[in-house]
Order: C-alpha cells, then sequence, then structure tokens
C-alpha cells in the first residue's frame, strides 16, 4: 500500500504499450461494489477470494502489466498465478516513507488504515515483507527515484527475466 503500484504500472503502459490491469477496478467492475465496500460487508477473506478468481480470469497468454493490491501476497494461488503469468517485481519501501504516503492519501479507499490504526499497519507491513519476497522475482526501491525512473528500471528488469526465460527455452 503506499508504494507506487499504480503511478509505475501507468509509466509502463506509456512506455511498452501493454495495457496495465488494475485487479481492484477489475474486482469493482465485476462486482459494482467498491473495495472498501467489500471489505466493510464481507471481509478481507472474502475480497482475497475475489481477487484470486479476478487474476486468474485474466488471459495468460496476453502482455500485461498487472497493478495488484498489498495483500494479494496472503495466497499462494494468487503469488503462482502472477508468477505463471510473468515476472512479479516488488516495490519495496521504508514503514516511514509509506507511512508518510498514505496519511497524504485519499484513506477512504484504504479500508485496512481504518480497520488496523497505524500500529496494526505496521505490523502488517512488517509480516507481509517476507511473503513480498518469496513472492518477487526482482526488488525495486520506490522510495529511491522517480517514479519516471522506478518504471525504467522495472522495465529494465522485466526484460532481462523475460530474456532468461527465453534462453532456457532453447
Amino acid at each position: 500500500m503506499a508504494s507506487g503500484k499504480s503511478s509505475v504500472t501507468r509509466r509502463l503502459q506509456s512506455a511498452t504499450n501493454r495495457p496495465v490491469i488494475s485487479l481492484d477496478q477489475q474486482i469493482e467492475q465485476k462486482t459494482g461494489i467498491s473495495v472498501a465496500r467489500i471489505f466493510a460487508e464481507q471481509g478481507e477473506a472474502a475480497f482475497r477470494q475475489l481477487e484470486t478468481e479476478t487474476l486468474a480470469e485474466l488471459d495468460a497468454e496476453r502482455p500485461l502489466a498487472i497493478d495488484t493490491g498489498g495483500g494479494i501476497v496472503q495466497s499462494p494461488v494468487a503469488v503462482q498465478l502472477l508468477r505463471s503469468r510473468g515476472v512479479v517485481i516488488w516495490l519495496d519501501a521504508p514503514w516511514e516513507f509509506l507511512r508518510a504516503r498514505l496519511k497524504d492519501s485519499d484513506q477512504t479507499t484504504r479500508p485496512l488504515i481504518d480497520r488496523l490504526g497505524w500500529a496494526g499497519l505496521e505490523e502488517l507491513f512488517r509480516r507481509r515483507r517476507c511473503l513480498y519476497a518469496a513472492a518477487a522475482d526482482f526488488r525495486l526501491r520506490s522510495d529511491q527515484g522517480t517514479v519516471d525512473e522506478i518504471a525504467h528500471k522495472a522495465m529494465l528488469r522485466s526484460l532481462q527475466w523475460e530474456r532468461r526465460c527465453d534462453e532456457g527455452r532453447r
């Protein structure tokens, strides 16, 4: 949350002409309900199930940049789906950086802030770090550079990954 996933994937779209899919937006279009309302009325487990189902419905053969929610790493099935579709890049930043960005953001679209509070959110951040590390092919620091610089690094990492995969198929 607040690492810059949406901004970086939008930049990747303009640089690569690959479509960007926001899983949260896909879920909202599919259900007609906001993510915040799904969390409030159905709970996080129901949302995570919808997230995994929506990811599974995406065309695995179509090159995409996928913007996921931060909690997707809690589902081994979702992580496996992501990894089977391409390179997984973790946009990492220190908690203090993320907290400052969250305080400046529209908190009504971030249901976990209300539910967990700042201390609970920090604990969640710390627990998820090992999951992000295990899921990612690459880690990029999102607090070190502009959105354009980070998107450029992500594009280079993606190309390196694709090249390695192509060499492995030969």
